[in-house]
């Protein structure tokens, strides 16, 4: 019976080890398809000639700007490549929810999906991101993910880009968002369909004040300014 189990659990290994690698030669393939298609040192240059109203990054105001990587990717200034902590956290949230709920997702990989693969589901997908998380690194600047990363994600109501949406939800330029502003529309990426203010949904002032609570834990805002945003906010909903 032992001498079963053992057979068992290294067959189960090998296959695992096979499928695994089986899953990363396909994942490389179509990251280096997709590199052919677009080079990764072209991505900001086609950004800026196709998207209508580019906005860079002296142009966008910083509490959209740290609420966003607050939020979304809080060791983004910090770290270098993937993410593990995050990684490893969503792979147990997962494991321990037998779902699929949590991606541990940077920006920079956010930033690959949308510009190569376009929201497209699947596991070949998901690996390839991976491997162009160090070729964006390599060719830009965290303040130029960034910038590209706020030009092209989705707020909401069809507006794609920060400019679309600060001027079709607050008729202003990016750069004059105040924080209570910026803090909300840096809470609709997440999930634009239950998001999008069209909705008015409790839930996105909900994930709004999870916005504000990750600026403050990270020193990007005081506890003054959360306050008053929180006063704002209240006051914005029931308006």
């Amino acid at each position: 019976m032992k001498r079963f189990v053992k057979v068992f659990f290294i067959c189960l290994l090998c296959f695992v080890l096979t499928a695994g690698s089986v899953l990363v030669f396909f994942s490389y393939e179509r990251y280096m398809e997709a590199k052919e298609v677009l080079p990764v040192e072209d991505i900001r240059e086609q950004l800026i000639e196709k998207t209508d109203h580019y906005v860079y990054f002296e142009d966008i105001s910083h509490d959209l700007l740290n609420a966003t990587y607050a939020v979304e990717d809080r060791r983004f200034y910090v770290r270098e490549g993937i993410d593990f902590i995050a990684l490893g956290r969503a792979l147990m949230r997962n494991l321990t929810s037998f779902s699929l709920a949590e991606g541990g997702s940077t920006i920079t990989q956010q930033l690959a999906k949308i510009v190569y693969f376009d929201y497209e589901t699947s596991l070949t997908r998901k690996i390839a991101e991976y491997f162009f998380i160090y070729d964006l690194e390599d060719h830009y600047s965290k303040d130029e993910i960034l910038e590209m990363y706020v030009n092209v994600i989705n707020y909401g109501d069809g507006n794609i880009g920060i400019y679309e949406a600060a001027m079709n939800y607050f008729n202003k330029e990016p750069k004059d968002l105040d924080l209570f502003e910026a803090s909300l529309l840096a809470a609709i990426p997440n999930s634009p369909a239950n998001y999008q203010l069209s909705n008015d949904n409790p839930k996105t002032y909900q994930r709004q004040l999870k916005v504000l609570n990750d600026m403050l834990e990270l020193g990007l805002i005081n506890e003054n300014e959360y306050d008053e945003c929180v006063i704002e906010q209240g006051e914005f909903v029931y308006e």
